[in-house]
């Protein structure tokens, strides 16, 4: 039996990094792979469930300065890995290669990169760079989640490793299409922070608002943009027509309360939202932003716009209230939604290529 570490920032996290990885590991489970999780920091109150079976610990209890503590990270690394006879390592977020590629130096280990955003978003971290190129030169794997991030990888790095595009799978089971539009609500989810481009959905939002009224846009999330949001959301006089809502473990009865997902992000690898919008029905309204939603949205189950424009955003989803103001159309779209998600995004797809790639000696 194959003893496999996912090594994780902190499993304390609530991102879709964290919640994609426990699906994942779950599944592995299933197929008798031995699982463990390693955070580099905290980690001891994980945000997602997970198996039972999986042993977790964590590197240090608390954040903090790994540019002094680098080498002590390293040999922490390496001694876990050697006292718990590990036989793959997969970095869940490529930053962690930096650690795991010297750890692992000279071991009989498998070491995998798996790539969470786009490799020409480094997030404001150039270290982030430097442990893409260290990855390709010296991981034995890379996974992406998307082609087209794969060809980025491809045509921007010295790439020695091997590369394999595994979509996400959605974390929910699918749900039965829904019929006609039911509450008039708009969902909008994720990290209230500068990537989610939350500030340029209530722009588009209130273009929204001028000439349909009767729907309500909801937006789910914690961050540290929540209080500049709201204010920006009181000056353009959208108190009325925005709900906010605290990030929440059960993220299952909004999307159910919902009629239509919108996505405004900046930038994406592949967002979890969307393929769980799609597992329950829900017609999506997107920027088409670098990697993720061209590859989740077609024409028959949403809407994809100029990434950043916010009048298009704004045209998109009057477009689709016009539509499903005929009960039969939203039922075709979100029948759609549906039958994509079952045919891209299932788990048992996702989970085969994994195994696949984990058995390739």
């Amino acid at each position: 039996m194959k003893k496999i570490l996912f090594f994780v920032s902190s499993l304390n996290s609530s991102g879709g990094t964290e919640r994609v990885m426990t699906v994942i590991a779950d599944e592995l489970v299933k197929c008798n792979y031995d699982i463990q999780f390693l955070s580099l920091y905290e980690g001891d109150n994980p945000f997602f469930s997970f198996d039972k079976s999986i042993k977790y610990d964590s590197l240090f209890e608390n954040k903090i300065s790994f540019k002094s503590h680098y080498l002590n990270a390293v040999k922490n690394l390496r001694k876990y890995i050697n006292v718990n006879d590990i036989d793959i390592i997969i970095n869940v977020e490529s930053i962690l290669a930096i650690f795991s590629i010297p750890a692992c130096f000279g071991m009989n280990i498998r070491n995998i990169c798996w790539e969470h955003f786009n490799f020409n978003v480094d997030l404001g971290v150039r270290i982030r760079k430097v442990s893409r190129q260290m990855a390709a030169l010296f991981c034995d794997d890379i996974i992406t989640l998307t082609e087209v991030d794969k060809r980025f990888w491809q045509q921007g790095s010295l790439l020695r490793a091997n590369i394999v595009a595994i979509q996400n799978p959605s974390p929910f089971p699918v749900k039965e299409p829904r019929i006609s539009v039911c509450s008039k609500v708009v969902l909008s989810a994720g990290r209230l922070t500068d990537q989610k481009g939350f500030d340029l959905l209530l722009n588009a939002w209130a273009l929204v608002v001028k000439e349909r009224i009767d729907w309500k846009l909801r937006i789910v999330g914690s961050g540290e943009d929540k209080e500049r949001l709201k204010q920006q959301a009181d000056d353009i006089n959208l108190k009325n027509s925005v709900e906010w809502i605290p990030h929440s473990k059960n993220m299952s009865k909004e999307y159910e309360y919902s009629d239509i997902y919108v996505m405004s992000s900046r930038y994406e690898g592949l967002p979890m939202v969307l393929l769980e919008a799609q597992a329950f029905g829900l017609p999506i309204v997107s920027f088409d932003c670098n990697t993720g939603p061209r590859e989740i949205i077609n024409h028959s189950c949403g809407w994809l716009c100029e990434n950043g424009n916010i009048e298009k955003l704004s045209i998109s989803l009057l477009d689709a209230f016009q539509l499903f103001d005929k009960n039969d159309k939203y039922a075709e779209c979100s029948k759609a939604a549906i039958d994509n998600s079952v045919s891209k995004f299932s788990r048992d797809l996702v989970v085969k290529k994994w195994i696949d790639l984990l058995n390739d000696e």
